[in-house]
Order: C-alpha cells, then sequence, then structure tokens
C-alpha cells in the first residue's frame, strides 16, 4: 500500500495545458426503451491519422528515478546538465523531479538522460494542448441520453446519494441550482500554493490528513472556464428540484479538481498533482474529459510515463477509477489499452459512433456524447457534444454501482460494467465501444444482487 505521506512541492509556475475538444448543438431526439439500445457498427470508417503534433513546457523535463539510484548521483547528474530542480512530486514509486533544463537544450538533456537507465526509471516532457473555443446553442428540452443507459431505472434503486465524483476541469459554478448544495470545497492544481503539500493516504487518516493539502488552495467552486460546470452538472446534476437537468447520478457529491486555467488548459503535472490529491483526501471516481488528437494525448503511456504511473498507482494500490474522454478529432487512436484507465467513446441518438469521436484500441467503453443537456455556468440549459460528456455518463454509473454496493473493489466495478453493456452485435469488444455502452439499471442490479 502507499505510504501515509505524499509531498508535492513546486518552486516555479508553469504553464497548464491539454485540448478539451467539444461543440455544442441543438437537437432533438425521443428517450429511447432499453430494448432499443443496440449499437450499430459505423460503415466505411476510415482509420484516419495524422502526424503527431507536439507541445510542452519549454525546457521543462519530468524525471522518476530509478529506486536504487543514489540520491546523490542523481543531485550530481542534474547539476552537470546545467539545469535546475524547480519541483518535486510524490514519495516513494512516485517521486518525480520537475527539472528546468538549460535553455534551448531540452532535447540533448533529455536524450542523455534517457541513455542512463542506472539512475532515470522515467522521462517525458510536460505535455500540454490548447482548448478549444466553446459556443453557446440554444436550449434543449429532452434528455435523450438518461433513457439510453436506463438511468430512470437505475433511480429505483439508487440516485448515488453522497457518493463522490471528482471532475477534473475548470472547477464547477458551486452557485448554480444544480450544483448548490452538493459540491465539495475541491481542490486547485493549477496554483503554486496548491501544490505544496498533500498529506495522507486512504482511510479516515489520510482524509484528515489529506484536508491539508486542499487547505492550501481556494478549493475549485467557482468555474474559471465554463466547460467544468457542463461536465460536472452532466454527471450529477440535482433531480426532483423542479429546475433546470437532471445528472445520471443526480444524489452523487461533485468534488472538483481545477486542472485548467480560464484559457482551458492543462498538462500533465497538474493530472499528476490532482491525483495526488485524490490519493490523499480518499475519492475514488476521477473524470478527465480532456483529449488531444492520437498518438500524443493521455492515452500514450510512453510520452506521459510519470503520468501513467501516477494513475496506474491510483487505480492498482488505491482501488480508484478514472475515466478519460477519447477526444474529438474522428481519428483511429493506435495506443495500446490500459487497464487502469477506462477510455469513453461518443454516440449519437441514432446509437453509432459520431462523426467527432475519436476511436481505436484503448476505448472501453462507449456513451451518449450529442445533444446532451446539462447546465452552464450561468445557470443557463445548453445542449452540448463531445467525448467530454460521454466520459462522465459513464463515470457516473460507477457511482450509481458503487453507491449500491459500496464494499466492492474497483476491479469489481469495472467487471459489471462491462457485463452490463449494449453491444453492437455479438463482439465482446471493438474499437468504435469498446465493450459497449453500460446499462445503468442493469449495473446496478448485478451490484445489488450479484453477477
Amino acid at each position: 500500500m502507499l505510504g501515509k505521506k505524499i509531498s508535492l512541492s513546486i518552486k516555479k509556475a508553469f504553464g497548464i495545458t491539454m485540448s478539451l475538444a467539444i461543440g455544442l448543438s441543438a437537437m432533438t431526439a425521443p428517450v429511447l426503451a432499453d430494448n432499443e439500445a443496440k449499437l450499430k457498427l459505423p460503415v466505411g470508417k476510415v482509420k484516419r491519422t495524422a502526424a503527431p503534433v507536439y507541445d510542452c513546457s519549454p525546457d521543462l523535463l519530468l524525471i522518476m528515478p530509478n529506486a536504487q539510484a543514489d540520491n546523490d548521483e542523481v543531485s550530481d547528474l542534474l547539476k552537470e546538465a546545467k539545469g535546475e530542480l524547480v519541483g518535486t512530486m510524490g514519495e516513494g514509486r512516485l517521486k518525480c523531479l520537475i527539472y528546468k533544463t538549460e535553455k534551448g537544450h531540452m532535447a540533448d538533456t533529455e536524450k542523455k538522460f534517457m541513455k542512463d537507465k542506472e539512475h532515470f526509471k522515467y522521462i517525458s516532457r510536460n505535455y500540454r494542448f490548447r482548448a478549444q473555443v466553446v459556443p453557446n446553442d440554444p436550449r434543449f428540452t429532452s434528455e435523450w441520453h438518461l433513457g439510453a443507459i436506463n438511468a430512470p431505472k437505475a433511480w429505483d434503486t439508487t440516485m448515488g446519494n453522497h457518493t463522490k465524483v471528482a471532475i477534473f476541469d475548470t472547477g464547477c459554478q458551486a452557485s448554480i441550482s444544480d450544483l448548490a448544495g452538493k459540491t465539495m470545497k475541491g481542490y486547485d492544481a493549477t496554483t503554486v500554493g496548491a501544490r505544496l503539500t498533500v498529506l495522507g493516504g486512504p482511510g479516515p487518516i489520510g482524509d484528515l490528513l489529506g484536508g491539508l493539502g486542499g487547505a492550501l488552495s481556494e478549493g475549485a467552486q467557482k468555474d474559471v472556464q465554463g466547460h467544468g460546470t457542463l461536465v460536472a452538472t452532466t454527471a450529477a446534476a440535482t433531480a426532483n428540484n423542479k429546475i433546470d437537468t437532471a445528472g445520471v447520478a443526480p444524489g452523487a457529491r461533485v468534488y472538483p479538481v481545477q486542472i485548467a486555467g480560464e484559457n482551458g488548459m492543462t498538462d500533465d503535472i497538474a493530472i499528476m498533482a490532482g491525483l495526488l490529491n485524490m490519493m490523499a483526501s480518499g475519492n475514488k471516481i476521477v473524470n478527465i474529459s480532456y483529449a488531444a488528437p492520437p498518438p500524443v494525448g493521455f492515452t500514450n503511456a510512453l510520452l506521459h510515463a510519470p503520468l501513467h504511473v501516477y494513475m496506474q498507482t491510483f487505480h492498482d494500490l488505491e482501488g480508484g477509477l478514472i475515466f478519460l474522454s477519447s477526444g474529438n478529432d474522428g481519428m483511429f487512436d493506435p495506443c495500446p489499452p490500459t487497464h487502469y484507465v477506462n477510455v469513453v467513446s461518443a454516440i449519437g441518438p441514432d446509437l453509432k459512433l459520431t462523426d467527432f469521436s475519436n476511436w481505436g484500441l484503448p476505448v472501453t467503453f462507449t456513451a451518449p456524447g450529442k445533444g446532451i443537456v446539462c447546465t452552464a455556468r450561468d445557470g443557463k440549459i445548453k445542449s452540448v457534444d463531445g467525448t467530454s460528456f460521454s466520459s462522465p455518463i459513464v463515470a457516473s454509473i460507477a457511482a450509481l454501482v458503487w453507491n449500491a454496493n459500496p464494499g466492492l473493489p474497483n476491479v469489481a466495478v469495472e467487471s459489471i460494467l462491462k457485463a452490463s453493456c449494449f453491444k453492437a452485435g455479438s463482439a465482446p469488444w471493438t474499437p468504435y465501444y469498446g465493450f459497449g455502452m453500460p446499462d445503468a439499471a442493469k449495473a446496478v442490479k448485478m451490484a445489488k444482487f450479484g453477477m
């Protein structure tokens, strides 16, 4: 089990980046009956890829030393490279050095350190991608996606009361009616102060000590850009309050983690800082509605090696679940799947893969992602498109499952989600839909009464 102390120290602020490609559209669609939810394979889908587009913090490397490496020798090597150690994250297997290279020598230094297997285990750049503009669209009144996943039937058993869903995004507007009284203080991973110290581990002691890390930030109850509130209300907007919309898990609590600023950008460091806070505060469900054109997005375990160590630790040692949007580039993702990240593609009301959804080897699930009704940070109802919204739908079904049976380990929750899925034909898995679209009602029943 992970040690009880997890530290994070940063001496300088860094740019925050990674794309949240979404679009908005007005549309209408009937609520689907559960026996109509049969996924349809796309016809003539082109295996389209693009040349990698790299954007990263200038002259900055994330370095994970070998556990057996002598600390003095590592320090000497860093000094010899004429750079500066500007921060550290984590401890033990999570120890990551944030190293500012000599100006203009990042590539040379990276190549040199990567050859030194004795002292350095993983090295990556701090990759970042810019967000796209989020336009506004007219009001949309039919939440077709709730019927498609059988959410109302699941609510007969549970609405996810008090189960926490962490929304890694631009913050959440806690003052709007759909999030009022259910949005926790959360954590701001974008500021230097918030990254100073995170203490704790799983359980009550970890929750108490982990609060020290959260106390160093102002929290994330304000949405600085707008995307986070749309995602949060898709996941957990309050139901039965006669206003606005209903989320998939309307009784769940929202734990906002701000990983992006007003420009809608995030990077590896912010995600890693947020995951440290998850480990310290005992949160188990994380939604990350950010992606980039394959193969440079978060699904690439080679480019984002330190981040993947953090994600795997959160899943394997802390028992958490991570849900990640596949991205909105309409492209094939060739990156191999990882057991510790659930990647979600998007379908439309026709139950086919949307034109914008990425698809490929890492896809674990699919869910509605077109014409999704949610509430914006100004309290107005919006219709939105994007895998940014299919991902929190599946994350919220996981919250319903865990609320129905809190004693389940994370791998059992994942198994239930997979076993409950509506599929496309007889194939157990496809690169378009992964294992399929989870059926909330069936999944909750399986959690409560057994597989």
